[in-house]
């Protein structure tokens, strides 16, 4: 299985990292490579803890050793040779990390040049009388001054450094040479001799005192009797110095700022000069003061209060926080900027081009054709692509200028249309992205990137996809490595495996029984092999992805579907409106498998979570998204399962979060030799200290802090991995140790366990969902979101089951609502199948599930179909047909019909 080395290939040898078996392979270079098998066959193992972080680990390895303590360490993987390898990039489908402040536009960079675009061709009006503000004379500025004379002192200052960071001693430097004592730093005044430096990595704003009216004896009652002495020059060298601004500190004690460029001439307002930063809701200078940059505030608390702090980053960082703990129903739309993050100032700023703008901005801008960059964000980026495209200017310095921007932000928003994802508003938060939405995001950013000669390893980029988009995305990929650049993907997509060079299956089962080579070459269609032809090869019967790719599945598998006549009792939910949902009325069948289908954006997550979900929702205040709702009282419960990590710390694992191990604890605490030794249920337990190895914490593993390597984990020679001290792993159960148990894997603890059906019930139902192969004790930070989620589903589906083993008891009569989100996840097609059976067998309990889903075998198998669109964002929000599969593949609207009719084989 193994092809001869060559020049143009990555070579590797002996890996044996995690559950790979000792495998040696050459992965062609400039080609586009699908990594693909079951479920913990290895598939990540080798693209990303090997492939990708290899690379990474040797760019590192190029710098100096001063440099890599900034970087994190990434440890070596378990290989003897790996040669051919170029620099390394991952895009991976991990949800956003980024706070509230960044959004689609931030991350992609777009708003990057729309705010040097506005600042170098923005036209600024004044935010309160809303006029264009003009230039202002010499002499009405002295007008001003010396009209706030007659009500008391003034200092004349002129602003030296704005926003930047540095010690800043050669200002006070400078500033004693010239004959000034006294400066602002930080809006406090401080004496330039003896000047204590400030703090570096912080950005700071200086201002020289250039004139006091008190130091040259000028009171309100001195100017009636004779003038001010040399007030217009004083005036002239100030605004010299301050490039066209100076600032005045009055009676007061306030700072009001004067400029001969930008000042209001209806009010006199004078503006600082148009800056980049000023339409940065990440930066002081350009945030909503009210909401800091979040665009919402909480309800009861509208102004977020961080003047208890020293320091704006304290103060940033505390209302990040604020805001980011709290859920959607505690916010609202910030009332000071509407949404847009930025200061009045900045919202004012407009640009003149000649453009086509949406009708949503024009009317936020009725007075001037011109668009507001406070509402520019608001855009989809369909919309905003439009808008840019069709933007120009009159005036040739405008022209020039514009002439390198323009094309950055045009090609940005095209490549955020190719991977699907034109229907996200520009300030959409990330943190409220799928991660299938990310990683297509950052895989526009690439795109942006122009980069050749680089590897590119991705995660399923195919998640949360509608198969429509599909070719799209494909299309992408191909342009990517069309640019000279390697791909290799893992993925299970039947239309990405046929568009791939290479492919490489790995397997032949999961966890211990995978790690090898089971198929490497052509995929399985370039070879005359198609899920149509019954065709298949016994040369390649151990390769999950070459069986599954050659066998017809007919649906429903069962053979019949569950039928849902007229007289059906449904959940009906009136005049949903969330997001974009444009009043739809939903009804959904209970005791029945119902799959919301529609393209990327359509409004099924909306449906899901914001309507259906709400209406179980006991917060009394919580926004209603609906008009009317019946048939809600036929439901007990209703459960969310996502694909959130379910734990953060290395002591979080399967066992623990499903409760399995109460059990296991109390199992073993029951045993005669336990309850001879007094040990009760928390003896067995990682966490405490009368148990557990005091050695590893009960981790297992000893972590090792390396000087310019990274930390290491190494066996505990202590408890040799066990986590208990050893009088706790004296007690066995059937020859095991609780320590042993623990290292299980999933189907191995399931027959174990046979004879206790509380720890054998949700054990045999992780390995019904595809788990089979992850280890009872298998930290939880390792576990992938589809891994995460479908843990979640066995969790919530053993709730309050009591003790009854079979799934067809009569004790399971209690009715609920099961919401899930794609679980399937970085599934298999053979995994797909036993999924399907487990919601299946939910339903014949009675319970009512609801799935988003774009793979069409999970449609196919629904009794119930909600298919939405016809397309994204505003041109989404509507139930387009609903029916039974058959229906809906006969529909002329639907973009699922095609695919759903090519599954069902109509």
């Amino acid at each position: 299985l193994n092809p001869q080395p060559n020049s143009n290939s990555i070579t590797l040898r002996g890996a044996r990292h995690h559950n790979l078996k000792n495998i040696s392979l050459d992965i062609p270079r400039d080609q586009l490579v699908v990594i693909s098998g079951l479920s913990g066959s290895g598939k990540s193992t080798l693209a990303f803890d090997i492939l990708f972080a290899e690379g990474q680990r040797r760019f590192l390895d190029s710098m100096s050793a001063y440099a890599r303590q900034f970087a994190e360490q990434l440890e070596k993987p378990e290989i003897d040779q790996l040669q051919g390898l170029p620099p390394t990039v991952a895009i991976e489908q991990r949800v956003s990390q980024g706070g509230g402040k960044s959004t689609v536009a931030t991350v992609t960079e777009v708003w990057n040049f729309v705010r040097l675009l506005y600042a170098k061709l923005g036209t600024l009006y004044c935010p309160d009388c809303q006029v264009p503000v003009e230039k202002q004379s010499l002499s009405a500025i002295e007008n001003t001054i010396r009209g706030h004379l007659k009500k008391g002192p003034v200092t004349l200052l002129a602003p030296l450094i704005r926003g930047k960071k540095g010690y800043h001693n050669e200002i006070a430097e400078w500033a004693l040479k010239q004959g000034f004592t006294r400066l602002l730093v930080d809006k406090q005044f401080k004496d330039a001799e003896g000047f204590t430096r400030l703090e570096r990595f912080k950005e700071h704003d200086i201002d020289v005192v250039v004139w006091d009216s008190r130091s040259v004896g000028v009171s309100p009652t001195s100017q009636k009797k004779s003038p001010i002495p040399n007030l217009p020059s004083t005036i002239d060298q100030a605004l010299t110095i301050g490039k066209g601004l100076i600032k005045l500190f009055t009676a007061d004690k306030k700072f009001i700022l004067l400029s001969t460029q930008s000042s209001c001439p209806s009010c006199n307002k004078s503006f600082e000069e148009l800056d980049p930063r000023l339409f940065s809701f990440n930066s002081p200078h350009g945030w909503c003061e009210e909401c800091r940059g979040h665009g919402r505030v909480p309800k009861r608390r509208q102004h977020l209060d961080t003047s208890r702090f020293d320091s704006v980053l304290e103060a940033e960082m505390d209302a990040d926080r604020a805001i980011d703990r709290m859920d959607d129903g505690e916010l609202i739309e910030c009332p000071a900027c509407h949404g847009s993050r930025l200061n009045p100032t900045a919202s004012a700023v407009r640009l003149s081009g000649c453009g086509v703008t949406p009708q949503a901005v024009l009317a936020a801008s009725r007075r001037d054709s011109s668009t507001p960059i406070s509402t520019l964000g608001h855009l989809s980026i369909n919309s905003a692509a439009t808008h840019f495209q069709n933007l120009t200017f009159t005036a040739a310095r405008d022209t020039l200028i514009a002439r390198d921007i323009l094309p950055e932000i045009r090609q940005r928003l095209a490549f955020l249309q190719e991977v699907g994802l034109g229907y996200l508003q520009l300030d959409r938060s990330g943190n409220t992205l799928s991660g299938g939405e990310s990683q297509r995001i950052r895989l526009a950013a690439q795109l942006g990137s122009n980069l050749r000669g680089v590897l590119y390893v991705l995660d399923e980029p195919t998640i949360g996809l509608h198969p429509r988009d599909n070719a799209a995305l494909l299309k992408t990929l191909i342009a990517l490595r069309d640019q000279g650049n390697s791909l290799i993907i893992v993925e299970h997509d039947e239309d990405t495996i046929a568009a791939a060079d290479h492919l490489i299956d790995l397997g032949p089962g999961a966890g211990r029984l995978g790690g090898e080579i089971v198929y490497q070459g052509l995929p399985p269609r370039s070879v005359g092999v198609s899920p149509t032809s019954k065709r298949s090869s016994l040369k390649f019967a151990n390769s999950p992805t070459y069986r599954a790719l050659s066998t017809i599945i007919t649906h429903p598998i069962r053979g019949t579907r569950r039928s849902v006549a007229k007289a059906h009792p449904f959940l009906t939910l009136t005049g949903c409106h969330a997001n974009n949902l444009k009043n739809v009325d939903a009804a959904i069948p209970l005791g029945r498998l119902t799959v919301l289908t529609g393209i990327s954006g359509s409004g099924k997550s909306s449906l899901m979570h914001s309507c259906v979900a709400a209406v179980f929702n006991r917060q009394p205040k919580a926004v209603k998204s609906f008009t009317k709702v019946t048939g809600e009282k036929s439901i007990k419960a209703c459960f969310e399962v996502d694909q959130s990590p379910i734990g953060k710390t290395s002591r979080s694992c399967p066992a623990t979060y499903v409760k399995v191990f109460d059990h296991i604890r109390a199992l073993y605490a029951q045993l005669p030799e336990a309850r001879m030794r007094g040990f009760d249920n928390s003896r067995f337990s990682f966490n405490t200290d009368n148990g557990r190895c005091p050695e590893c914490k009960g981790n297992g593993r000893v972590k090792l802090e390396m000087d310019f390597l990274p930390s290491t984990w190494v066996h505990c020679e202590s408890c040799n991995g066990q986590r208990y001290n050893p009088a706790t792993l004296e007690v066995t159960f059937r020859q095991k140790n609780i320590g042993q148990v623990l290292a299980m894997t999933i189907d191995e603890a399931a027959a174990f366990f046979e004879s206790q059906p509380r720890i054998a019930h949700p054990l045999k139902l992780m390995a019904d969902t595809g788990l089979g192969y992850l280890q009872l004790g298998q930290p939880s930070p390792t576990l992938s979101g589809g891994e995460a989620q479908r843990i979640k589903l066995v969790s919530e589906l053993t709730k309050g089951r009591g003790t009854k083993a079979t799934l067809n008891n009569a004790f399971f009569a209690q009715r609920n609502l099961y919401l899930i989100e794609e679980p399937t996840v970085g599934l298999h097609l053979e995994d797909v199948q036993r999924l399907i059976d487990v919601l299946h067998r939910l339903v014949d309990e009675g319970h009512t599930v609801v799935v988003i889903e774009h793979h069409m075998a999970v449609a196919a198998e629904a009794d119930w179909i909600l298919d939405l669109g016809p397309e994204a964002g505003d041109a989404g929000g509507q139930i387009i047909a609903q029916g039974p599969p058959e229906k809906i593949a006969k529909s002329k609207t639907s973009r699922t019909a095609p695919f759903l009719k090519v599954a069902l084989h109509l």
